[in-house]
């Protein structure tokens, strides 16, 4: 599809409006969903979106003044439509429609429903488009085209058939990624909705906690569009200017990544709200070894050894599943840890210590059980360790963490603490005692063919890139000097770009 003719202009507008500084309290508005993961990481984001004022639908011209305008030069206000590159400017005009994103219909019609005045989905829009538009899902348009009718060049969507027969609307490519990140708002605030008519116009949602989303296809088709057109300043200033008037956000503008962890390649990991999940430009420091040399981070040929940067690692170790239980402990000491315990497995020394020789460093128990007291310090050398996973056995104190580094990582519901990053050695703290039996641990590969080298193209599906503190960047390494960590076809690389 050819860019939306209006797009260059609109970005030189969007110039002059403020965006979000990010100041917003992110831990706290968004608490309950921390260290959730697929369907409960969505419930407990429907219960925090979902209590939100309800707007009454007459009234929504009132709010789109203060929501979907654009300043111009002269001071007026000129209306924001996603649909249509018509230009009309506030009070009301005339040639305007307040459109439902996702259609009435679908639920059985009715604006005095929360869906339907809710801002986030009820756009203004050309009367025009909006009336080709009908009650059609979003699709890609393969077959024949019903809108624009011919002579009509002031439209940034289209309708047609998609490939399997069934009328659809395509946004302009600029906003697709806008158009999916509303159907997935939808989807998670009004997931309790009993909708309708899911056989004949296209009804893409159904009344369920997860996926709610009734098609595979569709959810990759969202998906894809969220990765290809990310998160905009625009999105981020609407997002901000329904928050004032509606109280409630879109959570997946806030996190750009989020609907990885809810639909797409990072279901099976917990969302960590500390983490900035690609909402922030995360820029490296120059190599600490060599801070005269930014260019050449820490030996690109091979993976890290703090110990030794111009030597390799243990070329035999391996990423696995470790039972703490079956591996032969010898006594150990620690400069600065003091005693403990060490054993070798998978080309890896792991060691256990207690600053305090008369506590036992570790105790197995009947069960196979671990017991790392508090404040008792567990350390991984022999490899760069990218993520490691601790499975508590059940017998772990109330309100026990882990610290590793600067974070406090606590037990999911389903029992796990789960860590990314780079880290030689790994090193980990225990608060109040943990019962521990297996650890998985990833080790980064060093293999340069494992991903495409081009670092500004997206790498092959299933993959997720975090940056060495083990914030999730996309699916993409991003064009900028740093380390990079890439979990693909169930190995985890390390990357340089220099």
């Amino acid at each position: 599809m050819k860019k939306c003719i209006f797009y260059g202009v609109f970005m030189a507008l969007m110039m002059s409006i403020p965006t979000s500084t990010r100041a917003f309290d992110f831990k706290t508005y968004y608490g309950s969903a921390d260290k959730k993961q697929k369907s409960d990481l969505k419930l407990a984001l429907k219960d925090i979106i979902a209590n939100h004022k309800k707007l009454s639908y007459s009234s929504l011209w009132t709010y789109y003044e203060k929501v979907d305008y654009i300043p111009t030069s002269d001071g007026r206000k000129q209306v924001f439509d996603y649909y249509s590159d018509e230009v009309a400017y506030f009070p009301e005009p005339g040639s305007m429609n307040k459109e439902h994103t996702v259609p009435q219909s679908w639920w059985g019609g009715g604006t005095g429903v929360a869906q339907g005045s809710d801002i986030f989905q009820v756009l203004p829009s050309d009367k025009n488009a909006n009336s080709a538009k009908s009650s059609y899902p979003l699709g890609v348009v393969t077959g024949s085209v019903t809108y624009p009718k011919a002579g009509v060049s002031n439209t940034r969507m289209k309708v047609g058939k998609d490939s399997n027969g069934k009328s659809v609307f395509e946004p302009c490519d600029e906003y697709k990624g806008d158009f999916a990140r509303i159907y997935m708002y939808v989807a998670t605030c009004y997931s309790d909705v009993t909708w309708q008519r899911q056989n004949d116009l296209g009804c893409v949602l159904k009344k369920e906690d997860w996926p709610t989303f009734t098609s595979d296809d569709f959810i990759k088709m969202l998906l894809k569009w969220c990765r290809e057109d990310p998160v905009s300043d625009w999105e981020v200033t609407r997002n901000e200017r329904c928050y004032a008037v509606q109280g409630n956000r879109n959570p997946f503008i806030d996190f750009p990544s989020l609907h990885e962890f809810i639909w797409g390649d990072s279901i099976s990991y917990v969302f960590d709200i500390s983490l900035p999940h690609g909402q922030l430009d995360y820029h490296p420091g120059d190599n600490p070894d060599n801070p005269d040399n930014p260019d050449n981070p820490d030996n690109p040929d091979n993976p890290d050894n703090p110990d030794n940067p111009d030597n390799p690692l243990n070329p035999d170790a391996e990423s696995g599943t470790i039972e703490l239980a079956k591996l032969s402990w010898n006594g150990a000491t620690h400069p600065t840890y003091g005693v403990g315990f060490s054993a070798t497995t998978n080309g890896l020394t792991l060691s256990y210590y207690k600053a305090a020789s008369t506590v036992t460093p570790v105790n197995i128990n009947s069960n196979n059980e671990f017991r790392f007291y508090d404040q008792s310090v567990f350390m991984i050398e022999g490899a760069e360790v990218v993520g490691v996973t601790f499975y508590d056995n059940g017998g772990s104190k109330s309100g026990c963490s882990i610290s590793i580094g600067d974070d406090v990582y606590s037990f999911d519901g389903e029992k796990k603490i789960t860590w990314t990053g780079s880290m030689n050695p790994f090193i980990c703290t225990a608060n109040k005692q943990i019962r521990i039996s297996v650890i998985d641990v990833a080790i980064a590969k060093n293999d340069e063919d494992a991903i495409n080298p081009n670092f500004m193209s997206p790498v092959a599906d299933p993959c997720a890139v975090f940056d060495a503190n083990g914030r999730y960047l996309g699916h993409s390494i991003p064009a900028r000097k740093g380390i990079y960590i890439v979990r693909q076809d169930g190995n985890t690389y390390k990357r340089y770009v220099k």
